[in-house]
């Protein structure tokens, strides 16, 4: 289990990350509200492509929670936590668990999605590549969130189940105690209770949520690999540090400084920029390009597997 953070997160920092779960609650309400009024596709689609960059944030937010670097308070933190994860749509312990493997997994067999193993068949691994990238990832956290409930603890670590990679996410169910379980039952209600109590009072339009949401689990789903993929099989020096324009880079919290956040995962989204150095770093447009790239088989000699700068 990933350890738990060494630096103290400061009020300041906390005050900050509070008003911008604040701030992201008010943008997701107000874009899926006016992209259901009538009007031009000329500021929908604008409207749309900041929806899907902005809930990257959301995710991120989520993620210095997972870190408890959301909040000086415990409480505000895992509050925090939740509420993001309620209009990401998922639960945030199923999210916590699962990302603290990550920090121990990182880049073994579990993660490896872009090579395939000689054991494995190409074409079983190919075909759950692109279903991941292409919204998967996202659709299975959110199938989760509303099955996992009703599923009683005694059988969840049936859910963890063996595969000769890209496990990663059902191993993590070996990890959850029965605490971790009631707290996916109670976040799972109090995001219903979200969503429902929107949904009354703003009156949305299910077709103009089904559209966002299938932008945004392909945008957040086809991203999550791009800082990880045809790295070093290294757990923490299996990740790239990208540069992207500032405004992407603010509306992510920094989330693209990913290498960065592997050697020091006890540093806040607001210090990862400083910690990078731009000259051993690629752009974020070129590695995500590469994610759609057909997984290929693993080299001989996995040493040969390094990072390239420019």
């Amino acid at each position: 289990m990933l350890a738990r953070s060494a630096l103290v997160v400061s009020p300041r920092y906390g005050t900050m990350n509070v008003a911008i779960g604040v701030a992201q609650f008010v943008a997701w309400a107000a874009i899926i509200t006016a992209l259901g009024a009538p009007g031009s596709l000329w500021w929908k689609i604008p409207l749309g492509v900041l929806f899907v960059l902005m809930m990257q944030g959301v995710f991120s937010l989520m993620h210095e929670c997972m870190h408890r670097h959301g909040h000086p308070s415990p409480a505000v933190n895992r509050a925090l936590g939740i509420f993001t994860a309620a209009i990401f749509g998922t639960v945030y312990t199923l999210f916590r668990i699962n990302h603290e493997g990550h920090h121990v997994r990182n880049r073994s067999r579990a993660e490896v999605a872009e090579y395939i193993f000689p054991d494995e068949s190409p074409t079983r691994k190919i075909l759950a590549y692109y279903f991941a990238i292409l919204g998967g990832i996202w659709l299975g956290s959110f199938a989760a969130a509303v099955v996992l409930p009703f599923v009683p603890y005694r059988y969840a670590y049936l859910l963890n189940r063996p595969a000769k990679s890209m496990n990663g996410y059902s191993l993590s169910f070996a990890e959850f105690s029965r605490a971790d379980w009631m707290w996916v039952r109670i976040e799972a209600a109090l995001g219903v209770t979200v969503w429902v109590t929107a949904w009354v009072l703003l009156d949305w339009d299910w077709r103009v949520v089904a559209a966002l949401y299938a932008a945004f689990a392909f945008s957040w789903s086809s991203l999550q690999w791009v800082y990880h993929m045809r790295t070093p099989l290294d757990r923490i020096e299996g990740a790239y540090d990208l540069r992207a324009p500032v405004l992407v880079r603010l509306l992510f919290l920094n989330f693209n400084y990913n290498l960065a956040h592997h050697r020091h995962p006890n540093r806040p989204w607001q210090q990862m920029h400083g910690l990078v150095d731009a000259r051993e770093t690629q752009p974020l447009w070129y590695r995500y390009l590469l994610v759609f790239k057909c997984p290929e088989r693993l080299p001989r000699d996995v040493g040969t597997i390094r990072k390239v700068y420019f």
